[in-house]
C-alpha cells in the first residue's frame, strides 16, 4: 500500500518551474555523482555530515537500545516494544509539523534538534536504566522528537543547497552517506562501547559527539532558498561540467 502511494504521489506531483526549464534545455546531469562530488565537495560533506545524527538516533533507539534493555537490564520485550511504538507515532506526527515549522522559520530548527538531541544524550540512558515502561516511553520519545526536528525540514532543505540539475542526486547522497555512516555503524559502535567501557555513558558521548558534528554542518551551510541561490549553483555546476 506504501509503494502504492508512494508511486501516486511521484507520478502526480508537480515539477518547479525551475526543474521543468531545465529539463527542457537539456542541462541534465549525464553522471550526476561525479558531477555533484565535482561542484559540491563541501556542501556534500557539510550536508552528510548533518545528516550523521538523524540516523543515529535512530538506530540506537530502535535497534541497539532495544537489544540492550532487554538482554542487560532485563526488561521485558514486550515492554521495549511498546516504549518505542509510542516514541515512533510521536516522530511520525513530529516530521511533517516540523518540516512544515521550517518552512516559516527556517531550515536553522534543525540547529535546535541537533542541540536538544546532545543535551538528552545522557537523559536518553539514564531514564532507559530505571527499567520503568513511562520514563522509557519519555526517553525515547524526546530523542525521537529530536530526530523529526531535524529530519522533517531536510528533505527541503538539502535539495536547496544544490543547483537545478543536481539537487536529486546531491540530496540522495547525502541522505545515503548520512545513513551509512550514521546509521549502518551505529549499533555496531554503540555494541563495542558497551563492551569496552561496561556502561552507557560511552554510548551518551557518542550520541553527543555526532550532535555536536551534525550541529556545526548545518551552521556551516547556507540557510538559502534554491531560487535565491539558482544563478550561482548553476554557474557553478556549468564550470564543473
Amino acid at each position: 500500500m506504501l509503494v502504492v502511494i508512494g508511486l501516486y504521489v511521484r507520478v502526480t506531483i508537480a515539477e518547479t518551474p525551475v526543474f521543468k526549464r531545465a529539463m527542457e534545455s537539456g542541462t541534465r546531469a549525464r553522471v550526476p555523482v561525479l558531477d555533484v562530488v565535482r561542484a559540491y565537495p563541501a556542501v556534500l560533506a557539510l550536508t552528510s555530515g548533518g545528516m550523521l545524527l538523524p540516523y543515529v538516533l535512530f538506530y540506537v533507539i530502535t535497534t541497539f537500545s532495544l537489544a540492550y534493555a532487554t538482554t542487560e537490564l532485563g526488561v521485558p520485550r514486550t515492554t521495549m516494544l511498546y516504549c518505542t511504538m509510542i516514541a515512533i507515532a510521536l516522530m511520525g506526527v513530529g516530521v511533517p509539523v516540523f518540516a512544515t515549522l521550517s518552512d516559516r522559520i527556517g531550515r536553522r530548527l534543525c540547529l535546535v534538534g541537533a542541540a536538544v538531541a546532545g543535551l538528552w544524550s545522557f537523559p536518553l540512558f539514564w531514564l532507559l536504566e530505571t527499567r520503568s515502561p513511562v520514563l522509557i516511553s519519555v526517553s525515547f520519545s524526546v530523542g525521537m522528537i529530536a530526530f523529526a526536528m531535524l529530519y522533517g525540514p531536510m528533505g527541503a532543505f538539502l535539495p536547496e543547497l544544490y543547483g537545478t540539475r543536481l539537487r536529486y542526486s546531491g540530496a540522495s547522497v547525502s541522505y545515503n552517506l548520512g545513513g551509512v555512516l550514521g546509521g549502518a555503524l551505529a549499533p555496531i559502535i554503540a555494541t563495542q562501547l558497551l563492551a569496552s567501557t561496561g556502561d552507557s555513558w560511552s554510548i551518551s558521548v557518542y550520541v553527543a559527539a555526532m550532535a555536536a558534528v551534525s550541529f556545526v554542518c548545518v551552521f556551516l551551510l547556507s540557510e538559502i532558498r534554491s531560487e535565491e541561490r539558482r544563478p550561482i549553483a548553476e554557474a557553478g555546476e556549468s564550470a564543473a561540467g
